[in-house]
């Protein structure tokens, strides 16, 4: 499907509010399985923590511990102080992922890994900032992807692209690439998707699912789903006073997790602020 025109590349309200939806209840059901994170707890066991339903998947959940490849599902593992982990829940329209250390704090962390948050979940912090206020009608796919790669330079190991389009399969196309210059346009459901990996850092991560929405169409969501809108206005808020970051009005965030990073996984009461 082509990015800038194709059959399904903007959605309209009704669309927003099932994909608010979905993201809501996936991002429920992740942070319900990070509050359950005990050492010794296997991953099958925190997958179960969930309560993910029966909502149908877009894909199948992740959950990779140590060396176990990121992409990965259960494997009986269980959760030990001081190993990277990642995970998600994706449901038709989301995918909530989050990556982080099994640890309480920095003092657990362990000496291969010396800098992690400073060096390299501050830098993507900020640079998630800055994907977000260009999340406007007529920015250049190009000039997002430059922004990301000049903030996060080749040892982040960025590869993929960083945001695509979302619906009810995970991924259809993507505006975002080098040299792109396909404008991003009102009514993209966009994918904050900007994986970072490093041999030491293993990953951090803020995947979550956005609206992009001029005023126009802000205005028929507010008339059509008073509720939905209510609650984006909510998190954007959220985003922009409580954790720092520049969210233009013209971003809608469907998720509860929108805009927060917890890198202590067995402590995700802390979180990132700018």
């Amino acid at each position: 499907m082509h990015p800038g025109f194709g059959l399904r590349a903007q959605i309209g309200v009704d669309d927003i509010a099932r994909l608010e939806f979905s993201n809501y209840m996936a991002a429920s059901a992740l942070k319900r399985m990070v509050f359950a994170f005990r050492e010794g707890m296997t991953d099958f066991a925190a997958i179960e923590r969930a309560r993910v339903g029966g909502l149908p998947l877009s894909c199948h959940s992740t959950f990779a511990m140590g060396a176990t490849p990121g992409l990965s599902g259960p494997t009986g593992d269980r959760i030990r102080l001081g190993v990277p982990a990642s995970f998600n829940v994706a449901h038709w329209g989301s995918n909530i992922c989050r990556a982080g250390w099994m640890v309480r704090g920095p003092d657990d962390m362990p000496a291969s890994a010396a800098g992690y948050l400073e060096s390299f979940v501050f830098p993507y912090m900020r640079a998630m900032s800055d994907w977000c206020a260009l999340m406007r009608p007529g920015i250049a796919g190009g000039a997002v992807w430059q922004m990301i790669h000049d903030s996060l330079p080749p040892e982040f190991g960025v590869t993929l692209n960083p945001g695509h389009l979302i619906g009810l399969d995970e991924w259809m196309s993507s505006p975002i690439m080098a040299g792109s210059d396909i404008p991003l346009a009102s009514g993209m459901a966009m994918q904050m998707d900007v994986i970072p990996s490093h041999p030491s850092w293993g990953s951090t991560r803020m995947e979550d699912g956005y609206v992009i929405a001029d005023e126009h169409l802000r205005k028929e969501l507010a008339q059509t789903h008073p509720n939905v809108a209510r609650r984006c206005a909510m998190r954007r808020e959220f985003m922009r006073s409580v954790i720092g970051m520049e969210v233009p009005d013209s971003l809608l965030p469907l998720a509860d997790t929108c805009g927060i990073i917890a890198p202590w996984l067995l402590d995700p009461a802390q979180v990132v602020v700018l």
